[in-house]
């Protein structure tokens, strides 16, 4: 049986190889860095480095959204099949009536929720969108919390680590813990830096009026009226 080729006698690759070529392997932007830079960032490289994703946090996203994805369709199957129905108990006319209530289709429609979420993490990972990535990871560790808790709670500590390191680098240019405690103890103290910014913001001091260049007569100095005197009546003998 013949296979088709490429055209340099190579196979094609199979379905898989393209699914994960596509989703599990983010493409990497020229202007970020590989590895965590073992520098300070300026200002002006700080924005590009928090809205994006350098190989480090890639590396960890793409295993939390990879085992959410497959936790996800696991337990989905399992609880749907394991659980059709739960025991709900119902007031009817004053009585007590226990009864059961089907189920399976609030689980399914929990992992549809997990893995529209999930994909739209890879898409985001691949474009290298920290924001989508963290929401992605807190709706998924949200929605876990529901039905197995140490995975959901796991996957919202990813997402704040990765808000976590945005911050970093936000504040001291650098999403390295040593390095962002470096840079906060070689800074001054709060009270300081509160105390330089009023002294910065405060507008100059008043300054009165110089004298116009041009010549101005001096206007002659006003008379002074006298005030009438009343006359005082002199009483009759």
């Amino acid at each position: 049986m013949a296979f088709f080729s490429n055209g340099d006698g190579n196979k094609p690759p199979k379905l898989s190889e393209r699914l994960s070529q596509t989703f599990l392997r983010p493409a990497k932007p020229k202007d970020m860095p590989a590895e965590e830079p073992d520098r300070v960032l300026g200002p002006e490289e700080r924005r590009a480095a928090m809205s994006g994703l350098n190989a480090v946090e890639a590396k960890w996203a793409k295993a939390g959204l990879i085992l959410a994805t497959i936790m996800g369709i696991v337990l989905t199957l399992y609880l749907s099949a394991a659980h059709p129905t739960r025991t709900e108990t119902i007031v009817v006319h004053g009585k007590k009536i226990k009864g059961t209530v089907p189920i399976s289709g609030t689980w399914l429609l929990l992992g549809a929720v997990v893995l529209v979420f999930c994909g739209l993490g890879f898409i985001a990972l691949r474009r290298r969108k920290r924001s989508l990535v963290v929401f992605s990871f807190f709706v998924t560790g949200f929605a876990f919390t529901l039905i197995f808790a140490p995975l959901g709670f796991a996957l919202i500590l990813l997402g704040a680590w990765l808000l976590l390191r945005a911050y970093r680098i936000q504040k001291f240019g650098t999403a390295n813990a040593k390095m962002a405690a470096k840079e906060a103890s070689a800074r001054p103290p709060r009270r300081e830096r509160k105390k330089a910014a009023s002294t910065a913001s405060t507008p100059a001091a008043y300054k009165p009026p110089t004298a116009n260049k041009r010549y101005t007569p001096k206007a002659p100095p006003r008379r002074k009226v006298a005030k009438p005197v009343e006359k005082v009546a002199k009483p009759s003998d």
